[in-house]
């Protein structure tokens, strides 16, 4: 093989891959490869099948490592991405939360008054109920009272009458 070096990779083709390739750009799935050169012993590469038979064509070439080290540096702007997203998410869901307790409590609260008026009618109702049984009741035992005076002059009346006849 060449003697590659690792700037070599990502200045090669008028094509460049970013992180690990999967396909060729002729379509070829990709092999790995260990390089056979002084500069470069035994260092693993990509590369199509058909570019080691037709070396002067521009067939995809990557190094490993600077592969997998593209593919780390996606992989942590998109943890960065989405570790935003998730605080953004959170922040809208605490205002979200926030605007529907707010908003129940309103609800309980206008509920707690209608509640609250409620009974107290309710109360003023039986209390003017009772009200009006006591005044029956005070009638009642004046009535009764009256009649028990009116009872007791007339028993006093007799025997005074009685004695008087008696006596006299």
């Amino acid at each position: 093989m060449s003697s590659s070096s690792s700037a070599s990779s990502r200045l090669t083709n008028r094509r460049s891959v970013y992180g690990v390739p999967s396909r060729c750009w002729c379509g070829r799935n990709l092999v790995t490869y260990a390089a056979q050169t002084k500069d470069n012993p035994f260092r693993r590469f990509y590369r199509c099948a058909v570019a080691l038979q037709r070396q002067t064509e521009e067939h995809l070439f990557k190094w490993i490592e600077e592969a997998l080290v593209d593919e780390t540096i996606m992989v942590e702007r998109k943890h960065l991405s989405l570790v935003d997203e998730v605080k953004e998410l959170r922040g809208k869901m605490v205002e979200k939360l926030e605007l529907e307790e707010r908003m129940i409590r309103k609800m309980v609260d206008e509920r707690v008054k209608e509640e609250l008026e409620e009974v107290k009618a309710k109360m003023k109702e039986e209390m003017m109920m009772a009200a009006e049984t006591l005044q029956k009741m005070a009638r009642e035992m004046a009535k009764t009272s009256m009649q028990k005076v009116g009872i007791t002059l007339l028993v006093v009346g007799t025997i005074a009458c009685i004695c008087g006849k008696l006596m006299g």
